[in-house]
């Protein structure tokens, strides 16, 4: 948390616009109170970037006046601004000046507690400084500017070589923790249990979703990108075990510099048999829209192709009535099947469950007969721990048995039953 004497450091945001983009300062603001910053003044314009401080010299002015009446500390800017801009801006202002893409990284480091989100954010960080190296160590000689302290000391050629090193090292460490995740990935789908992700825009409830159906704990806060790790565990969803992921929240305009740095953990999306895709019920039907097409958007950046997914509509205890939710789906037109939940209170999580068990696949049921005997006995167990019983009766002789389990499993009884049939012929 970011604090002055005792105060949270106040902030002005500021949104160039062109006459068809869309006002984003709202969600800018709630980053700034994520980062732990207080937003106390906001700009926008409409025009196209002034080569020389992106918004014109008026707006300038108008924000110098800010900065001094009101004590701001820093400006955050909606925009991508260039160097020189940026520049230009802390000298005028007297105060640093930094863009949305900063911020975000602020946040990401605040809040990173794995070693391989440590990795990945301090491997964006660098990224965003190659780009802008050498025209950043062109301007710290010119004088030192809130924002362009340290610099003065390299060559601008130097100081590239180095971040270029310093990205090189950290790709070899990912790479790293990549090979030993493709390891357990591997391992993983060797015992055929279905892989289940979280997804969604951030603060839509995943976490706490994730905590209903593992029966854990996991932190859950109303700030932004709580997580940043993916963490994962096996569950029983309708009787079936699943591996339960939960990932990095999205937000609207994802700087494709963080696509890339997460790309590790976001794979997990790629490689799942299911998506929960979750959506906050309680936002206006254009949040919601928007919110899911960021997603799906994202979804689609990150290579993932032919997953199935699930739109689950969480936080529906806050709605007035089951009315006003069918009303906002029918205004969404979504094509996807959902569910409506309240993860908070645990509304609806067996429908959820039972759509889960149905849609992740890696199931089939069989009825099948074993010759009782010692022999068999592992493979009950194996059973018993792996796969949804719905019948299993002893006697004297044999052991019938009506069961959904992982193929694998079903390929084991096979091969050791008097009797075997899949029921219906075709996976549940």
């Amino acid at each position: 948390m970011l604090e002055v004497a005792g105060e949270r450091v106040k902030v002005a945001v500021v949104q160039r616009m062109l006459s068809k983009s869309e006002y984003n300062l709202d969600e800018l603001k709630e980053l700034c109170k994520t980062a732990g910053y207080e937003p106390v003044y906001s700009i926008t314009q409409v025009r196209h970037p002034h080569p020389r401080y992106h918004i014109g010299p008026g707006k300038v002015e108008e924000l110098r006046k800010a900065v001094k009446n009101l004590g701001i500390q820093k400006v955050i800017f909606e925009n991508e601004i260039k160097p020189v801009q940026e520049y230009n801006l802390a000298k005028s202002l007297g105060v640093p000046v930094i863009s949305r893409t900063q911020l975000i990284l602020e946040i990401f480091t605040q809040h990173a507690a794995s070693t391989e989100a440590k990795l990945q954010i301090k491997l964006a960080e660098l990224k965003y400084e190659l780009s802008r190296a050498k025209e950043k160590v062109r301007l710290a000689k010119k004088g030192e500017q809130p924002g362009f302290h340290g610099l003065g000391a390299y060559e601008a050629d130097i100081y590239y070589d180095e971040v270029s090193r310093r990205i090189s090292t950290i790709v070899d460490k990912l790479e790293d923790i990549k090979r030993r995740r493709n390891l357990f990935r591997r391992r993983r789908a060797e015992h055929g249990i279905p892989a289940v992700s979280l997804t969604g825009y951030t603060n839509a409830g995943k976490s706490t979703l994730f905590n209903v159906l593992t029966r854990e704990s996991v932190p859950v806060s109303p700030q932004l990108f709580t997580t940043l790790s993916t963490t994962t565990r096996i569950v029983r969803v309708a009787g079936k075990k699943a591996y339960l992921s939960d990932t990095v929240g999205f937000i609207k305009n994802l700087p494709p510099l963080l696509v890339d740095a997460f790309n590790s953990t976001l794979s997990e999306l790629i490689y799942a048999d299911l998506i929960l895709l979750v959506v906050d019920a309680s936002e206006p039907t254009d949040v919601m829209g928007n919110k899911i097409n960021s997603s799906l958007d994202v979804l689609d950046d990150i290579g993932v192709d032919n997953v199935p997914v699930l739109l689950v509509f969480n936080k529906i205890d806050k709605l007035s009535s089951n009315d006003e939710l069918e009303k906002k789906i029918s205004q969404l037109g979504v094509g996807l099947r959902y569910v409506a939940v309240s993860a908070l209170c645990g509304m609806n999580i067996d429908e959820l469950e039972r759509s889960i068990a149905e849609m992740m696949g890696g199931y089939i049921r069989v009825e099948a007969r074993l010759d009782n005997g010692t022999t068999i006995y592992p493979l009950l167990t194996e059973v018993k721990e792996n796969c949804h019983v719905i019948k299993l009766e002893f006697d004297g002789s044999h052991v019938d048995m009506d069961i959904e389990a992982p193929i694998h499993i079903a390929e084991k009884i096979r091969k050791v039953a008097s009797g075997f049939r899949v029921v219906d012929g075709h996976a549940v």
